[in-house]
């Protein structure tokens, strides 16, 4: 079956400018979700408005001389964010003078700003944030714990589903994430009429720069994403919280994950369990592996991206990506509360 959606290295596909390509490289090798994400365009620069569906149609039965009541489901506008980040790289004459090959010396300084600007993003996609131009992230869109008698009538608006895995050591609590990404899903956003598809890089003529009396010779190389985060089912994310990863508790939070990701599993729509990923941060694999030991292996990924993934591991019956950008320390997780 056809989405109308494109990873971010496919969007770069055709656009005849290498340096996008190597800096989408760069992104979707350094990150996890984002190399994972489907995108999509906005339906502005800065802004993704539509409406999503948040409950079903009801039905009756009737008598055989009884007729029927028309009904439909109901839909809410939403209204999502793009933000732009930002970076620059600077290159100096005279550290491409002493260098056997100056231009790749540069381009190994900006790659460093690359990493660090695709790592940006992916925090934020999962935590959002306040600063100017940061777009809302999954985690602030779970506005309480679900039990789940919440979970039973689906035909009511659902909230987004957080499974509590009862831990209580503050400074060692992590959660984790069951994502689905494209149609009807979870989406990344690029801006509309942007020709580079969100991302643009600009790369400055070498000019005199004067500080403090001294002048020298300085090339800037500006980098620029456009991006933003659209959920349009409130089942296209679920959420474990509530992991102690702490080795005195492992007995007891580990079974308890065991049992959480089968019924998180069980509680995704039928047409999305082929499409979940499932993320987490280190200490929750290195306290399955520690509790479970051979249960915990390497995934080699066979016909698909990414081959031999690194980090990522399958325990049980499920693979786990490794989010480097995911939190330890579930004291630091922005908290719930608002609804998108």
């Amino acid at each position: 079956m056809a989405y109308e959606y494109m990873t971010l290295a496919e969007l770069t596909k055709g656009l005849g400018k290498p340096d996008i390509t190597n800096v989408v490289d760069e992104i979707t090798r350094t990150t996890t979700m984002l190399s994972d994400a489907s995108f999509t365009e906005a339906t502005g620069m800065l802004e993704h408005m539509g409406l999503r569906k948040t409950s079903l149609p009801t039905n009756e039965w009737v008598a055989i001389d009884q007729g029927g009541k028309s009904s439909k489901g109901h839909k809410e506008l939403f209204n999502d964010n793009l933000g732009m980040i930002e970076s620059w790289a600077t290159a100096r004459q005279k550290e491409g003078m002493i260098a056997p090959n100056p231009e790749a010396a540069y381009a190994e300084d900006e790659r460093d700003h690359v990493t660090s600007m695709a790592l940006d993003v992916e925090s934020c996609l999962i935590y959002g944030g306040a600063k100017p131009g940061q777009f809302k992230g999954i985690m602030p869109r779970f506005n309480k714990i679900t039990e789940a008698a919440d979970l039973a009538n689906i035909r009511s608006k659902p909230q987004f589903i957080t499974l509590d895995n009862g831990g209580e050591t503050d400074e060692a609590m992590s959660s984790i994430l069951m994502v689905i990404w494209g149609a009807g899903a979870t989406n990344m956003l690029y801006p509309r009429y942007a020709a580079n598809k969100g991302i643009q890089i600009t790369k400055g003529q070498w000019q005199v720069i004067e500080e403090g009396g001294e002048k020298f010779f300085q090339r800037d190389t500006q980098f620029l994403m456009s991006t933003g985060l659209s959920l349009m089912n409130r089942f296209a994310a679920l959420r474990i919280a509530n992991i102690d990863t702490s080795d005195a508790n492992l007995a007891t939070s580990m079974p308890k994950l065991k049992k959480n990701l089968f019924k998180a599993f069980t509680l995704l729509p039928q047409q999305f369990k082929s499409r979940v990923r499932i993320y987490a941060p280190g200490s929750v694999l290195a306290g399955l592996n520690d509790y479970y030991a051979g249960l915990v292996q390497p995934v080699t990924y066979q016909g698909a991206i990414p081959v031999n993934a690194i980090g990522d591991v399958r325990f049980d019956r499920f693979v786990l990506r490794q989010c480097d950008s995911m939190l330890d320390a579930g004291e630091d997780v922005v908290d719930g509360g608002v609804q998108a």
